[in-house]
């Protein structure tokens, strides 16, 4: 018999204004598994760090980062796919926005001296794809006189607002939620956008067979076929869309041509 399966987290996007609509997504997702014959809790786990999770022997299913998938997680994992977004094309991606304050030069070529703020240096929307970005400008590196490391895009956008940094990366879906959760918005302006990249995955226990894999991608989208109307809106998933370790290969590409991850700055 396989192990079971006890472990679920959804951490990348459970702010605290939208655990309510998350909750009954996961109830959702774990009735579903239930009739494919698939373990899992009856409970999010909000208490285990993330990084733990995901390759916890126990764990039914995560939302990881693209960045720590393929630099760390590759062939430990099994990827079942990535939410759909609303507004968001083609459907499973995602992309980051650049902001600053409003008022402020917010011409992205003139960051010398500037502070950028970082969600963490492991993140792909808010560190390696603001690399990114700039490198598609060719202003080259380094360009920033420090770094903060906020802990967070909630933090990160918050920093730029109050003065604390200057620039920062920000998920698109974390935007999203921001501009309805997080005064601080009001104090920014996007300067730019990174370009589409695959979703955050929707991972499960390396050891999980291919059929049980497809289980989990039928039982995800009969979930969010069924999610109610106000969680759609709260949480702005609309679908989910299979995809496998290879689907995530242009993030390995941004990695070797633009990395390391952390951010230089000027000496």
């Amino acid at each position: 018999m396989p192990r079971a399966q006890r472990l679920a987290q959804l951490p990348m996007y459970d702010w605290p204004e939208v655990a309510d609509a998350t909750d009954r997504l996961w109830a959702l997702i774990r009735d579903a598994f239930a009739r494919s014959g698939i373990d899992a809790p009856d409970a999010l786990d909000r208490s285990l760090a993330a990084a733990q999770a995901w390759l916890s022997p126990d764990l039914a299913l995560s939302q990881t980062c693209g960045l720590p998938l393929v630099a760390e997680l590759a062939g430990k994992v099994q990827v079942l796919g990535s939410f759909a977004y609303e507004g968001i094309e083609p459907a499973g991606s995602y992309y980051s926005v650049i902001v600053a304050r409003t008022g402020n030069d917010t011409n992205p070529m003139h960051l010398a001296g500037k502070r950028a703020a970082i969600n963490g240096d492991d993140s792909y929307s808010g560190c390696l794809a603001l690399k990114c970005f700039l490198e598609s400008l060719g202003t080259g590196e380094p360009l920033f006189d420090s770094v903060l490391i906020s802990g967070g895009h909630r933090a990160s956008l918050c920093a730029v607002a109050d003065g604390s940094a200057d620039i920062a990366a920000i998920d698109c879906v974390s935007w999203d939620l921001a501009t309805r959760c997080e005064p601080a918005v009001e104090k920014l302006k996007i300067i730019g956008r990174t370009e589409n990249r695959p979703g955050l995955p929707l991972i499960t226990n390396g050891e999980a067979s291919t059929a049980r894999i497809s289980l989990m991608q039928d039982a995800l989208v009969e979930a969010i076929d069924h999610l109610d109307e106000q969680s759609r809106t709260m949480t702005g998933i609309r679908g989910f869309v299979p995809l496998d370790e290879a689907d995530y290969a242009p993030i390995a590409e941004d990695l070797k041509r633009c990395g390391p991850m952390a951010l230089a700055v000027r000496g």
